[in-house]
């Protein structure tokens, strides 16, 4: 975390607020001009992945609680064990 600069952060951060402040990503001509079978479709596939992140973020919390209230329970010492570059 500590290799991204405080800019680089917050680039990040004015970048993904703008994102969902102004809407970007839409078509050229400002709104999705999809037909309603397909946008439905596409709405439902977004909300079937936001909930597969939020479970795997659950997943990754539920990790770290076991291993603080069982130290070294998987055999490592380091929390987020998924993520090794963190501890390099």
């Amino acid at each position: 975390i500590k290799a991204i600069p405080f800019g680089g952060w917050a680039q990040m951060i004015a970048f993904v607020g703008c994102v969902e402040t102004y809407g970007w990503f839409t078509s050229p001509t400002g709104v999705l001009d999809l037909p309603d079978d397909i946008l439905a479709k596409r709405q439902t596939a977004e909300l079937q992945h936001g909930r597969l992140a939020m479970l795997a973020f659950l997943e990754l919390i539920r990790h770290d609680s076991q291993n603080l209230a069982q130290p070294g329970f998987d055999g490592l010492d380091n929390l987020i064990t998924g993520l090794p570059f963190l501890y390099n």
